[in-house]
């Protein structure tokens, strides 16, 4: 891919998060992190033996994910924790994958099927915009990778995966160093570790932007890499 292209969609999600967080026009991608967001909050619950209870994602990008599991310092500061984390690795291999593959469509179809299984959580729990948003946006991510569109999968791929990058962190910033919101996942993080949410940031926040650097660098690499070895990848993935 024309190395211009790659950077569009990471260039857009950077001035997203960064200028127009609060804009209409950008609510749609917002909405789609925050659902992957909650995901990686259920999923930690499920892999340390809990379940999920409820899902919700609601029209103003916000969005909880409840669970049952046994109480534990530890598991409770890995769930609460992999909202930010996991969204932030969740968007960094996205880049990665959108960089390395040929078979993006195949990738884009996973995260319509997983959209999918995220809309049948919200109506069950009796959500009824987050399952509307879900299931669409689902259905139009399985729509789009059944056709030749390679360079709209690599897009959409790079922008989902910048947008959830960026915006974790910045969300450790917002919610641990800027303030502290009462039963967010950062007042939560803190409280466990019985320190100030400002050092708990500061720490945490050094590290979101090590890891996030280290993804940007290695799909960096390898788009330079597929640039030159092979100017003429194919369009259709």
């Amino acid at each position: 891919m024309n190395r211009l292209l790659a950077l569009l969609p990471l260039a857009l999600a950077a001035v997203s998060v960064a200028f127009f967080q609060h804009a209409a026009a950008v609510r749609p991608l917002w909405l789609l992190v925050t659902a992957l967001h909650e995901a990686c909050h259920g999923l930690m619950a499920v892999v340390l033996g809990g379940t999920i209870t409820s899902f919700h994602v609601n029209m103003d990008a916000g969005g909880w994910c409840g669970y049952s599991i046994e109480p534990s310092f530890l598991k409770t500061l890995l769930v609460a924790g992999a909202g930010y984390t996991g969204s932030l690795v969740v968007g960094g291999l996205l880049l990665v994958i959108a960089a390395r593959s040929r078979h993006d469509r195949w990738f884009l179809a996973i995260l319509g099927l997983a959209l999918l299984y995220l809309s049948w959580l919200c109506l069950k729990s009796a959500g009824l915009f987050g399952t509307l948003f879900c299931a669409g946006t689902g259905l139009g991510f399985l729509v789009l990778a059944k056709l030749p569109l390679g360079a709209v999968h690599d897009f959409l791929l790079r922008l989902t995966g910048a947008a959830c990058a960026f915006l974790a962190v910045r969300d450790i910033k917002d919610d641990l160093v800027d303030r502290t919101v009462k039963g967010s996942d950062g007042d939560v993080i803190a409280s466990s570790l019985h320190m100030p949410a400002f050092a708990v940031g500061v720490v945490w926040l050094g590290l979101a932007v090590l890891l996030l650097g280290f993804f940007l660098l290695l799909a960096f690499q390898v788009d330079r890499g597929v640039v030159q070895a092979s100017p003429s990848k194919p369009a259709a993935k």
